[in-house]
């Protein structure tokens, strides 16, 4: 704290202000403190290590200085003094008045700290009984030495008193009482009442946490639970992942992730994983089930881990088995099936504790009555029915069923009632009785992870016991703290809180009731060494530990070039290796970023106070090439926007004295902006010194052409070097001096183009002198062997480029398109290369040709204007369309060298298609759950007759043809309907169904309903809906029955439907048998829901986005 002081006040939730002791007169700050201190500090859970009370009593008060320290006094093994302001802190009303922490003036270390809840009191000499405070607690550190009362009590009532009250002042004689209480409470997590400024989560508890991308909390602390699960990390660091992308490896990005938290100083970012998974930055905006996301990674590892030494790992941690069963009464008969399962879903909802809800999970069931089984050999039979458990795995994942839906309120609520679960469990209890018992079955909690907030938003955090024998931790995204045994249990049990808020701890984001578990982890007690086994560098793969320490490294030198950026200068060096090696337009590729491994330039980094003469020598001493043997060119932007060398330096005293920033001040242009050169080799060396021709700017004899060479047959050019060509002489006098810098013999005929831009190569007139021809130093002559009228036809028929205006006018065109299967199948993608004017039937042939399919037969799809992954319409086939018409579309109009197009190969030609559409039915038969889906190409004339015909099924007047529109029945037709009325909707689906027998019986009062499945909310359909005939007065309990023989379902699943009457705007839950559909007086929109699990996963609708992580 400064001099100042400190600026803190009362308003803080936990300060209290005391008024005059009237309530309790008997009460003396002096003999009375411990009884004071008892009423006015709340009761905390920590344990109180000391409480002493200090009097300060103040003579010559008004002669006191601005700020003034007390008598040093000691509580609890600590120092403190009262810290005054007599005259007040930054203000002149009121006294200010603070607890000052004293220890840190002997030892200011950051690690000394302690905890206190305090009484500052302010009393006259005469009466002790007669006193005003205020109460307060901190953690005072070297951050916070202080803390108390900037507006502790008016100055004109200690000196004056109160004239309305009658209340005497507090000053007598120039004498002031000043007491304070000081409790000092033990800190057993070493974070109480912490402000977290600079809080270091290595130090204090050895773990780091995870950065949150936005609302990936929920994957936080699932990773967290899992990272802490040691033999699961040593498994995850056995997958080979040495030739691995983190970006496209999900274990590779996990094996990182791990090795980052275990070494890692700091909190760990989370955004290569998300980003190897396949994800957006906007899916890590959307907060997944943690049940589903677990299953989805575990499938992807143990996908990754097949066939490697870490294959099995996953079942042997986490799978364990039950047994559903049936079992007869009265007769020997019992059905049963073993099941696989990964994590156990309990309730929450009607169960006290953890035991509950196991006992919940195996209860049976008696099918008696209508209910009865058919047992095989036996007919219908009273039976048991239920699940048992026939093991349990070493590490247990139970889901608590804290998000269910409410029939009544036609919506997901969570249930926050309270669920206790303890720190070990025997589940033995649950087992089969032909289980194997030969071990116990004691499993004693791991980790329990926690959600706060309610169904709209909220918080995912977990708290994890890492070592057998170590203290709990919560692990909040970036920050991870010792927990107390009651932050595990009692404040994440759920239900009202057992008492009101106290200052024990920091208080929740959100009010506690809405703070709950909802999933723990159990391990068998008798695997916990194993399980926990220490994982050291010797478990970690070699390879992930150099390729993280390198890229330690190389980031540790980005942040020191990143400090020293100011001093040092971007120099681009081109050479006649850079020249050479390009392969396209102009003198060397460049662009803004000056990627060197596509332009083969040199980027320099240089000192800005460094000289030109300085400069020069280490290029000589990089390159081996002695100074004098060469010279550097200004490279410079043409008007053209081509990069041509343009001028020498000069090399004179004066400018090897310039320093290097002095120079790019000089030559470059604002708009350049980077000095950039061209190093010239002398060819001829005399007296140790280089020779050069002057430029032609100084003596107009001679410029300096630099060479390119054509080879028609491979289809390249390229660099070759450069000339000194005469300024007065012919174009023709240099062509043998061409002809031996490529390899021809010297006699050759040759072609010699002018390289003037990408879009102007033009032939030179051989016969004119190079001043005629407008050449200047730094021009580019392309070359090539003059070809025969045969060897022109011969390449143009292979479909190559016989000459340098062609090749590249194609080079300049050219489009690279990535052609993707409609279904997005990888395995069907190609890259081609296309000039942007190729038309749309050359572009079927070629594709067609590297797929071999017939090219009539592949129709294209553009890519969605917002993302490119998805296709949207077809492209009509237009034979003058071009490849850059049909991308058009993807960039808006503005240039593109990449693009991409979808396609599918048909059952038909495009020219049949144009008369045909595409129909996609699915035939129920028996029952609605038993579909088999075709794909017809079918007249746009025909009727839905003609449907039935080519499905063989012909006019037959018994089956249903009817459309669904996202799982919702839309409408039926008539065999003469015309088929151009079913709907080309994606969520839309032809469904054909034998009519029920009932429906050739309708009684007179008898009508139709419309039925369709749902999961948790209307809007999340599924299945096949269907048209339902409603008898009249007939019992609910006979309509389930025709509506399960309708569905197809089988008993189990039948059993847990729901059953309501759905609305434009609610849901009416149907719970009595005797119930009569007949009776609802349905309207229009009224349907009958049936509300189960979708067991397809194929029909989410445009409501919610599935979770996927990439394999």
């Amino acid at each position: 704290m400064s001099d100042a002081g400190p600026v803190e006040d009362v308003i803080n939730e936990c300060d209290k202000p005391m008024t005059e002791a009237e309530p309790v007169p008997t009460l003396s700050i002096i003999d009375d403190y411990e009884q004071i201190a008892e009423k006015e500090l709340a009761p905390l859970e920590e344990e109180t290590v000391e409480t002493k009370v200090f009097h300060w009593n103040i003579e010559n008060y008004k002669d006191l200085p601005e700020r003034v320290q007390g008598p040093v006094f000691e509580v609890g093994g600590h120092k403190w003094n009262i810290l005054l302001f007599p005259r007040g802190n930054n203000q002149n009303e009121l006294l200010s008045v603070y607890l000052e922490y004293a220890e840190l003036r002997e030892n200011p270390s950051p690690d000394v700290y302690a905890c206190a809840q305090f009484v500052i009191a302010l009393s006259p000499p005469s009466d002790p009984t007669r006193f005003v405070s205020q109460i307060s607690h901190r953690r005072f550190c070297s951050e916070e030495t202080d803390w108390g009362f900037t507006r502790f009590m008016d100055l004109r009532r200690i000196y004056q008193g109160d004239a309305q009250t009658g209340t005497a002042p507090f000053i007598e004689n120039d004498s002031l009482r000043i007491s304070v209480i000081v409790r000092v409470i033990a800190d057993e997590t070493g974070v109480l009442w912490h402000n977290f400024i600079n809080y270091d989560s290595k130090k204090m508890t050895g773990y780091v946490g995870m950065k949150n991308q936005g609302a990936t909390c929920y994957m936080n602390s699932l990773f967290q639970s899992l990272y802490c699960t040691n033999y699961f990390r040593k498994a995850v660091y056995q997958i080979p992942t040495e030739n691995d992308d983190p970006n496209n490896s999900i274990a590779l990005a996990l094996q990182r992730l791990f090795y980052n938290l275990q070494f890692n100083n700091n909190s760990v970012g989370t955004t290569e994983l998300t980003r190897s998974f396949g994800w957006t930055s906007s899916d890590a905006f959307m907060q997944h089930d943690v049940q589903e996301f677990n299953r989805v990674l575990q499938d992807a590892l143990e996908a990754k881990m097949k066939d490697t030494p870490a294959d099995g790992a996953i079942k042997k941690l986490f799978l364990g088995k039950m047994k559903s069963y049936i079992k007869c009464i009265n007769v020997d008969y019992e059905s049963s099936r073993s099941e696989d399962y990964y994590d156990i879903q309990l309730n929450v909802k009607g169960c006290k504790n953890l035991e509950e809800s196991f006992k919940d999970y195996i209860a049976e069931e008696t099918l008696e009555g209508d209910n009865k089984y058919m047992a095989e050999g036996h007919g219908l039979q009273d039976a048991k029915k239920g699940v048992i458990f026939e093991n349990f795995p070493p590490v247990l994942h139970l889901q608590l069923k804290r998000f269910e839906y409410d029939m009544m309120r036609d919506t997901m609520i969570k249930i926050n009632d309270r669920h206790e679960f303890p720190l070990e469990i025997d589940l033995e209890p649950f087992l089969d009785s032909n289980a194997d018992r030969s071990q116990p079955h004691k499993y004693a909690l791991h980790g329990v992870l926690v959600h706060s907030g309610d169904l709209s938003g909220g918080h995912y955090f977990a708290f994890v016991k890492p070592t057998k024998d170590g203290r709990w931790l919560r692990f909040d995204d970036d920050r991870v703290t010792p927990a107390t045994l009651k932050e595990v249990l009692e404040e994440n049990y759920g239900g009202e809180p057992l008492n009101g808020f106290g200052m024990g701890r920091p208080a929740p984001r959100v009010y506690k009731r809405f703070t709950n578990a909802y999933m723990l982890v159990y391990i068998r007690e008798s695997m916990r060494d194993e399980i926990l086994g220490d994982v050291s560098e010797n478990d970690i793969p070699p390879h992930l530990i150099k390729r993280i320490e390198e890229e330690r490294l190389a980031r540790e030198k980005r942040n020191r070039e990143r400090a020293e950026q100011h001093l040092y200068m971007r120099v681009v060096l081109a050479t006649d290796e850079s020249f050479e090696a390009n392969t396209g337009f102009d003198f060397v590729r460049l662009d803004d970023r000056f990627r060197v491994e596509d332009t083969h330039v040199q980027v320099l980094r240089v000192r800005k106070d460094q000289t030109y003469g300085e400069f020069m020598q280490e290029l000589a001493d990089n390159t081996g090439v002695q100074m004098g043997h060469f010279r550097l060119w200004l490279l410079v932007n043409r008007q053209n926007r081509t990069i041509r060398p343009d001028q020498p330096l000069p090399i004179i005293q004066e400018e090897l004295e310039l320093t290097m920033e002095k120079m790019q001040e000089k030559y470059v242009t604002d708009s350049q902006n980077t000095l950039r050169l061209y190093m010239e080799t002398a060819k001829t060396i005399e007296d140790g010194v280089g020779v050069f021709p002057p430029p032609s700017t100084t003596t107009g004899q001679s410029v300096l052409v630099f060479i390119k060479l054509f080879d028609p047959k491979a289809q390249s050019i390229r660099g070759v070097g450069h000339v000194y060509a005469p300024c007065n002489g012919k174009v023709s006098s240099i062509t043998e001096e061409l002809n031996m810098i490529a390899g021809f013999e010297p006699e050759t005929t040759l072609r010699l183009f002018e390289e003037i831009k990408p879009t102007m190569i033009e032939e030179m007139d051989q016969s004119i002198t190079f001043n005629d021809a407008e050449i200047q130093d730094g021009d580019i002559i392309c070359m090539q062997q003059q070809l025969s009228d045969d060897e022109i036809i011969t390449l143009k028929e292979q479909g190559l480029y016989p000459t340098v205006p062609e090749y590249m006018d194609y080079q300049n065109n050219k489009l690279n398109v990535l052609f993707v299967p409609r279904d997005k199948d990888p395995n069907g993608e190609v890259a081609l290369e296309m000039h942007r004017n190729t038309k749309y039937d050359d572009v079927s042939a070629k594709l067609a040709e590297k797929i071999n399919a017939d090219p009539e037969k592949i129709q294209f799809f553009v890519p969605n204007t917002t993302t490119i992954d998805e296709p949207r319409h077809p492209y009509a086939r237009d034979p003058n369309d071009t490849l850059e018409s049909m991308l058009y579309t993807q960039r808006l109009g503005r240039p593109f060298v990449n693009g991409k197009l979808f396609y599918e190969v048909l059952d038909v030609s495009l020219a049949e298609l144009e008369s045909k559409r595409l129909i996609k039915v699915t035939t129920c038969i028996p029952t609605l759950k038993d579909g088999q889906t075709s794909k017809l190409w079918i007249s746009k004339q025909a009727r839905i007759t003609d449907l039935l015909k080519e499905l063989q099924i012909g006019s037959n007047p018994n089956v249903r043809v009817f459309e669904a529109i996202n799982n919702r029945f839309h409408r039926e037709f008539m065999s003469t309907d015309a088929l151009s009325q079913v709907s080309d909707s994606h969520a839309a689906q032809l469904y054909i169904e034998p009519i029920p027998e009932e429906e050739r019986n309708m009684g007179d009062e008898d009508f139709f309903i419309r039925v369709f499945h749902f999961q948790h909310n209307q809007h999340r359909t599924h299945s096949v809906p269907f048209k339902f005939l409603v008898r009249k007065d007939e019992p609910f309990e006979e309509t389930k029955k025709r509506l399960q023989a309708r569905t197809g379902m089988a008993d189990k699943e039948w059993s847990k439907v729901k059953f309501s009457i759905v609305s434009q705007y609610s849901a009416a839950p149907i719970d009595e048998d005797d119930y009569k559909l007949s009776d609802h007086q349905f309207n229009r929109e009224d349907s009958l829901g049936l509300e189960h699990i979708d067991r397809t996963k194929t029909n989410r609708t445009g409501f919610e986005k599935g979770l996927s992580i990439r394999a």
